[in-house]
């Protein structure tokens, strides 16, 4: 990377691409071509270093919306848990009659609704269907050695890592001083072929281990990541092979 090429300048710009972008279509091609844009930049030169970056904060941003799920679900079922005494008790009322009443209407429009939808899909039936992009999302071919830790041998590359998250947390393997560090035990050791690997280096070392599966013979997701392998798996699963298919 050169001196003057600063990638933690694209950061805030990259979390807003994906704030408010479809995390199950948007892709790492589309988003280093907005910046290019945005900015009036060619990040062709430091082609992988931003697609590194992209590809990291999509993870973080992943992980962080998950919890966030997490911890609005909470909240609903204690609300829920709380406002049941009150449901029960309303359920006696006048209200329950109402509220049956309403409902029979309701399903009364539902119905007329299904029937108009069944008749429309059943004269499109000849329409051929449009094929969504899959971007970050797509089932990928594992190696042997991320398939053994994470007990399936295609998943995508967001499932993967969360596998890995959930393997790491599980064992305890992050460094308590600095926890976007990962220490290594003998199975991650055996995958990174490394001691200690960074939150940030771990997505780029997973580059080795998934494949895709229009572009590997039956046996390559069996070989290493080490030797002679590592140019292939480099050429196989780049970033742009990913977008290739990715309609425009």
């Amino acid at each position: 990377m050169s001196s003057e090429f600063d990638p933690d300048k694209y950061v805030p710009t990259i979390d807003a691409i994906l704030g408010v972008s479809d995390m199950e279509v948007i892709t790492v091609k589309r988003i280093r071509n907005a910046l290019q844009e945005l900015f009036g930049v060619d990040l062709q030169p430091h082609k992988k270093d931003i697609n590194d970056l992209i590809t990291n904060r999509y993870f973080l941003l992943l992980d962080k919306k998950e919890e966030e799920e997490k911890t609005v679900k909470k909240e609903r079922e204690e609300m829920e848990r709380q406002d049941a005494p009150l449901a029960a008790k309303l359920s006696q009322t006048e209200y329950y009659s109402v509220g049956r009443r309403l409902r029979a209407v309701t399903d009364h429009k539902n119905g007329k609704r299904k029937s108009q939808k069944k008749s429309k899909s059943s004269s499109s039936t000849d329409k051929p269907k449009r094929t969504a992009a899959v971007g970050f999302n797509k089932e990928m071919v594992l190696s042997n050695e991320l398939a053994n830790l994470i007990g399936q041998s295609r998943a995508s590359r967001p499932q993967v890592v969360k596998q890995l998250w959930v393997y790491i947390k599980d064992n305890d393997l992050q460094n308590p001083e600095d926890k976007r560090q990962i220490l290594c035990d003998e199975r991650l050791e055996r995958l990174f072929k490394k001691k200690m690997v960074t939150s940030f280096e771990m997505n780029k070392l997973l580059t080795s281990h998934i494949f895709k599966p229009e572009d590997i013979s039956d046996g390559l997701a069996n070989q290493s990541s080490n030797g002679n392998g590592n140019s292939k798996v480099e050429e196989i699963f780049s970033h742009d092979n990913d977008e290739s298919s990715e309609e425009e």
